[in-house]
């Protein structure tokens, strides 16, 4: 289905994706967003991972696969059969870029490592994502968006105070990483712009998510120990921060600078408490937060959360509801922006897929094409690329070339 004809920031560029599950994909699907052309290319045995992740029942794939392969045609090739190795070849003498995100090492036992391609195509752009880096103690190590959330402190610091560490619900990981990979393979677009060669890009899901450790670094250098505390802040040296209960749910709430916490409690309708002597400062409110948590809460289990939303935001002080899934799914605000969008998948029926979160000039962004099953371009991409009949593509097909 094509639905624009819009003209691109990288509609001149050809991307070979070689990747899998969330964080390579995601990746690649920004750039197809951006108007690259992106041939994923998976193997004719098992295809990507993601495929199968929930799944209903007579479909070729799940929602997670839709979701991060919008905009890609898809073909299927063996990369370990050397007649498959000499065709991806053959695919890189044409292309701008390869984009891999196996286990460190893969590439270059395949035959098909970045010294080997760059051969083949100098202004190649090389684009690796492993868990660790390609070098270093702990490159071989196996990484998932959870594993490496452990051995990058985010487990230790997600969690109530007195329970067990918890991984964070979502692939922050994986989408950390994946916005990491796109700037460095746009940053060497323009490098490749300047010099006519290509190069490497190297991506560490663990080195990625570092950054958003700054809170906690912040508080680890002021020798604060404990830093998991549940909804609060870091070490709890900001009050109030917390969520509260509502008639309906819950909301979060911050409101711990010098104009906004006296605001706050005019709003309560307990101005007295803005200079009472237990919250009178921010060192003192910490002190004390389990009582001014208290006295939030009492208040806010008074109203529904859109009621805390609107008195809280219309005195601008910062609050938001606890939405569950359904809720974010049908936000009228991301809908009419285009962020979420409602789409009839020819082979998984309705279906809610968000976009790129990139706008150009406001425009919102809109899916030229949706995730396609298995090797659903086989026949088309090869006739056109190599010039093969219908019998030879049947021929690599029954060989499991393809």
């Amino acid at each position: 289905m094509q639905v624009t004809d819009a003209v691109l920031p990288l509609d001149d560029l050809r991307v070979l994706d070689l990747t899998h599950y969330y964080n390579g994909p995601y990746a690649t699907m920004l750039l197809a967003y951006l108007g690259a052309e992106v041939i994923k290319i998976e193997s004719p045995n098992s295809g990507d991972g993601a495929r199968p992740l929930y799944r209903a029942s007579g479909k070729p794939f799940g929602t997670p696969f839709a979701l991060m392969n919008s905009n890609k045609r898809a073909i299927t090739l063996n990369l370990k059969a050397p007649e498959g190795c000499e065709l991806f070849k053959r695919m890189v003498a044409k292309a701008d870029m390869v984009v891999e995100n196996f286990a460190a090492g893969t590439m270059d036992k395949l035959g098909l490592g970045y010294e080997i391609l760059r051969e083949v195509n100098p202004r190649l752009i090389y684009a690796s994502g492993t868990g660790y880096g390609l070098s270093g103690p702990n490159r071989d190590l196996p990484a998932f968006d959870p594993v490496v959330q452990a051995n990058t402190g985010v487990m230790a610091l997600t969690g109530a105070m007195s329970g067990p560490p918890y991984k964070a619900g979502p692939a922050v990981v994986d989408i950390l990483g994946a916005v990491h990979l796109c700037a460095g393979m746009l940053a060497a677009i323009r490098q490749r712009d300047r010099t006519g060669e290509g190069l490497m890009v190297e991506l560490s899901l663990q080195e990625s998510t570092i950054p958003s450790l700054t809170t906690h670094m912040g508080a680890y250098g002021i020798g604060l120990r404990q830093l998991r505390d549940g909804n609060r802040a870091s070490g709890s040296a900001i009050v109030p921060y917390n969520a509260y209960p509502a008639l309906d749910g819950w909301v979060m709430i911050l409101a711990a600078d010098n104009e906004r916490w006296p605001r706050l409690c005019r709003v309560m309708g307990q101005p007295e408490l803005a200079d009472a002597a237990r919250f009178a400062t921010l060192a003192l409110r910490v002190k004390n937060r389990d009582e001014c948590d208290r006295l939030i809460g009492e208040w806010t289990r008074t109203m529904t959360r859109q009621q805390v939303m609107a008195t809280l935001s219309a005195n601008d002080i910062f609050c938001g509801i606890v939405k569950e899934l359904a809720e974010v799914l049908a936000d009228p605000h991301l809908h009419q922006r285009g962020a979420l969008r409602e789409i009839d998948h020819p082979d998984l029926g309705p279906l809610t897929i968000f976009t790129s979160p990139l706008r150009f000039n406001g425009e919102p962004n809109t899916p030229r094409s949706y995730a396609r099953k298995l090797g659903q371009d086989n026949d088309a991409f090869y006739a056109d690329e190599f010039g093969l009949t219908a019998g030879e593509i049947a021929s690599l097909r029954g060989r499991r070339v393809i």
